[in-house]
């Protein structure tokens, strides 16, 4: 039986194409690359959302962007043997002002109410996360039409920032991570999201590091 991993995060995980606003296909998108790369053993399922933060609500996109809303029902549907969270970005944006330690603290709730949900309400204590700290933005982040939205002044040393804060939740809450941000970062069409180069790259690492977890 194939092996089901599920890639739970925000437009970079769905696949937010900043050229033209729209959605890259799927040749580009890195889940649908990792598929290519795991091969018939594996099910890679999307699960990815432009604007999806880890706690918040967010009312000013219509109430629908909270991870922590979705997450358990999905995992309750998919029933993954691997979880992988990759999330943070969007809680950086100005009007939510929290630091990159609160980020992280947002998705150690996460993972506890995970790891509560498997273990005593689907009977799965076994399914296994892993984190992955997201791309970090580039610079100049205040040239992009996506500046207004977030501290141009200091979010990029705060994307940077989230990895070790992720690490050590990580280490803690006893899952698996796998450090993005050193390895790939946002083009320079809008130093945000991934190009296609950045699609190819996550696709290459995270399937490395699946083969070390399943």
């Amino acid at each position: 039986m194939a092996k089901t991993v599920v890639c739970f995060g925000d437009s970079n995980t769905f696949g937010y194409d900043p050229q033209t606003g729209g959605r890259f296909d799927e040749n580009t998108r890195w889940p649908k690359l990792l598929q290519k790369l795991l091969g018939d053993d594996y099910e890679v399922i999307e699960e990815g959302q432009n604007g999806r933060n880890i706690t918040n609500a967010d009312p000013w996109e219509g109430g629908t962007k909270c991870g922590m809303d979705y997450v358990l029902p999905m995992i309750e549907t998919k029933r993954p043997d691997l979880l992988m969270i990759m999330l943070g970005t969007n809680d950086l944006k100005i009007k939510f002002n929290l630091p990159a330690a609160d980020i992280a603290g947002s998705l150690i709730t996460m993972i506890m109410n995970i790891k509560a949900y498997c273990r005593h309400y689907l009977g799965d204590p076994d399914m296994k996360i892993l984190i992955i700290s997201p791309p970090a933005f580039s610079e100049p982040f205040g040239e992009s039409y996506f500046a207004l939205f977030f501290d141009k002044d200091t979010v990029v040393q705060k994307s940077i920032e989230l990895a070790p804060l992720y690490k050590l939740a990580a280490e803690q809450h006893d899952c698996y991570f796998l450090n993005a941000t050193e390895q790939v970062s946002a083009g320079s069409v809008d130093h945000l999201h991934l190009d296609p180069e950045g699609h190819a790259k996550m696709a290459q690492i995270v399937k490395e590091k699946i083969k070390e977890i399943l």
